[in-house]
């Protein structure tokens, strides 16, 4: 008999071992989702292995597999062996990992989508007299000449009776055709147009050189850096054609879901006849399980994504292409707290395939593994055409007087006036949704906070209410100060609502749109807002850092970044390169057609050098800075952080088990590890979050697969009193 290794939908440390039945002998495999008898109740299963064995040799017996959930497997062997690597080195559960990368819509099994057509009969019983019958005779002659159709678009000619006729005549039947729910695919989401491409030099080099990979058909990782507007999609498209005319797969990441439709635009316009299907959490329940099936039937294909389309089952993988790989985006922020760009270079390691990360402003992770270890670093210097890359004015904002001033500089106004009456367009950049910052009283000492986290409210005027960003908490202040009553209501700092409305006050003539999170709630608006600015039907463009990264919009001639500095504040080691990276990005959205373009930069610190660098897109002296700076300090990328977040309901027993927690971790490593260095613990930067006290511990180490069996035993062994949380986060991004 067969036994089956099967990992259990739910929190239990170990896979566990059932019976195959007979009449699934052959049926269940590694990969199989199965149902299966957990105690006395019913439980959904992964089989991650099959062995021969006799169970009645076993001291207990072993309950049969109820039944599966697809008659084939829904995912590989390569993939198990994934969901394995991602638990043991990012010291999280096994059913953590499986959760995330087989999500629920695929467990749920949706049915199929089935369109119902109507087919002429091959041998008709009788034939309808077209004098007594003229419609029924209207609609078989018809038929003659259009079947098979749908029958839907029969009912709009004919009516239910005419049908129902036929079928009792036998003169037609009904069969059932499966429609692939393909996202993207509604007329009007995206607007196709004609591309007549001429790689350069440049383009063709790094085509060769990743081709070469491509051809051995061995791993290797190939890190792009290609400046803003210099093509890096054309390169993937280029690479996409040789991997799918040769039979492979190709597996395209995106950081932010506005990329998405762009993307799929260039895909589908230039690589015609591949199957192309889309993946992250935007789309339908029966959109994500088609797309999980069609990477799973078909062949060559195209795969493009968010991060989770990492545990899609495609068949031959070829290329693995992380766009905007220095995107913190790729990151996880809850269990399993993997990222994306580090779990793809694994995953292109099982398949033996080619990664391919690209960006114009690298991680600092990347670039240190150019230097240090075995990636290879290609380059594309030039924007196409050599067009230049547009002149950067920086603007002190710290003399500007008045509300209008304080947010929209008179340099800034003047060039987008001049923009609004050559028909020319502008991007808008802040990276704070919302109306205020800040809704304090003018009377009191009133500041709006949240009662379930140790931050101020936000202010949003479309709901004209007060939002915290991290619990969701909301609030309506009517006017008044709760406090003390005061109608002195001020709202202070800003978010885009709120330069929305000022700029449509001050250029009555333009249209303007805003995109950020709020929008992206609803469906396609998104699309829809991005297909209308890239028309020429919206002049200015609001947006958080979704418009801030590999969007293209020839028209766009200025771009202004209003609050340049304001990443520069957070207690984070990574500030400085976010700050750089974000600049670059957005400055990178103008001139990018055949007119000029400009950048204007407000800030209240012009002289910061990560500014300054960024203005002058000097990449390289700034990663030789920052690259001396962590190395001095032993930071990523010289050592790998494990941050490891308490957070209990009552502060005092947080603090103390916090540093109990301490004691613990350093009698876990002893005195012999001495390359593991312990630090903390010390309050988050947010003090609490929906109501937990939060405390930091960071743990640094040269080598986290060195450890992270000795962590991974210790987070199973120790005890966590009530009401309290323990989350490690591998390479952490966020401290906050």
């Amino acid at each position: 008999m067969r036994i089956a290794e099967v990992i259990v939908f739910a929190p239990i440390a170990h896979p566990l071992s059932y019976l195959i039945p007979e009449h699934l002998q052959w049926v269940i495999e590694p990969g199989s989702l199965v149902n299966i008898s957990l105690g006395r109740t019913k439980k959904m299963g992964l089989v991650i292995g099959v062995k021969e064995g006799d169970p009645h040799a076993l001291a207990y017996t072993l309950k049969p597999i109820v039944g599966t959930v697809y008659d084939v497997p829904i995912t590989n062997e390569t993939l198990i062996r994934l969901y394995f690597w991602i638990s043991r080195y990012y010291i999280c559960s096994l059913f953590s990992v499986l959760d995330a990368a087989i999500p629920t819509v695929i467990r749920k099994n949706i049915p199929l989508k089935l369109t119902t057509y109507l087919q002429l009969s091959p041998h008709i019983d009788g034939t309808i007299d077209a004098q007594k019958l003229p419609k029924q005779y209207e609609a078989l002659e018809f038929l003659k000449k259009n079947s098979p159709i749908a029958k839907s678009q029969f009912l709009e000619l004919f009516s239910r009776n005419i049908l129902d006729a036929l079928l009792r005549k036998n003169i037609i039947y009904e069969t059932f055709r499966r429609e692939e729910r393909l996202a993207y695919s509604l007329p009007g989401l995206i607007n196709p147009r004609a591309y007549d491409i001429q790689l350069t030099p440049e383009q063709l080099a790094v085509i060769r050189s990743v081709g070469e990979s491509l051809e051995r058909k061995a791993f290797r990782v190939h890190l792009l850096h290609g400046v803003t507007g210099s093509g890096k999609t054309e390169v993937y498209i280029e690479l996409m054609r040789r991997v799918l005319e040769g039979g492979g797969s190709v597996l395209y990441l995106l950081p932010e879901l506005a990329l998405t439709a762009q993307v799929v635009e260039k895909i589908r316009s230039r690589l015609e006849g591949f199957p192309l299907w889309i993946w992250h959490s935007g789309l339908s329940d029966g959109e994500r399980r088609d797309a999980w099936l069609g990477a799973l039937e078909q062949g060559a294909s195209i795969m493009v994504g968010a991060r989770s389309a990492l545990f899609l089952p495609i068949n031959n993988l070829r290329l693995i292409i992380v766009d905007e790989e220095h995107e913190s985006a790729y990151k996880q922020s809850e269990n399993p707290r993997y990222h994306g760009r580090d779990v793809a270079v694994y995953r292109a390691q099982l398949e033996g395939a080619t990664c391919l990360l690209g960006s114009a402003t690298p991680s600092l992770e990347s670039i240190f593994n150019t230097r240090f270890k075995n990636y290879q670093l290609e380059s594309l210097t030039h924007r196409i055409d050599h067009r230049p890359l547009p002149p950067v004015h920086v603007v002190d904002m710290r003399h500007s007087l008045g509300e209008t001033k304080r947010i929209l500089s008179p340099l800034l106004l003047k060039k987008i006036g001049e923009r609004v009456e050559k028909k020319e367009q502008t991007i808008l950049f802040l990276n704070r949704r919302g109306y205020a910052t800040t809704v304090l009283c003018k009377n009191c000492d009133f500041i709006a906070t949240c009662p379930h986290c140790s931050l101020p409210l936000t202010f949003h005027r479309t709901i004209n209410q007060c939002l915290c960003h991290f619990c969701s908490y909301r609030e309506s202040l009517r006017g008044k100060c709760p406090k003390c009553g005061s109608p002195e209501i001020f709202h202070s700092g800003m978010g885009t609502q709120k330069v929305e409305q000022l700029v449509k006050e001050l250029f009555p003539a333009a249209t303007v749109a805003r995109i950020d999170s709020d929008v992206m709630g609803k469906r396609h608006e998104f699309i829809h807002i991005l297909n209308h600015f890239r028309e020429g039907k919206i002049d200015i463009l609001v947006g958080t850092q979704m418009i801030g990264k590999g969007l293209d919009f020839p028209k766009v001639t200025l771009v202004g970044l209003i609050n340049a500095d304001g990443s520069l504040n957070q207690q984070d080691f990574r500030a400085n390169e976010r700050t750089f990276q974000l600049l670059v990005q957005v400055a990178g959205r103008s001139g990018r057609g055949e007119y000029g373009g400009e950048v204007v930069l407000q800030t209240h610190i012009p002289g910061n050098e990560t500014i300054f660098l960024a203005k002058n897109t000097n990449f390289e002296e700034f990663i030789a800075k920052e690259l001396d700076l962590r190395k001095r300090f032993s930071y990523p990328p010289y050592r790998h952080i494990i941050h490891c977040n308490l957070s209990g309901i009552d502060p005092v027993t947080t603090e103390i088990f916090a540093k109990d927690f301490i004691r613990q971790l350093e009698g876990v490593f002893g005195e012999n590890t001495a390359d593991v260095e312990i630090r903390g613990p010390t309050l988050s930067p947010i003090e609490k979050i929906q109501d937990h006290y939060r405390y930091s511990v960071l743990i640094f180490t040269p080598s986290v697969s060195r450890i992270c069996e000795k962590m991974s035993a210790f987070r199973q062994s120790i005890t966590l009193p009530p009401a309290m949380t323990l989350c490690i986060d591998v390479d952490a991004q966020d401290f906050m």
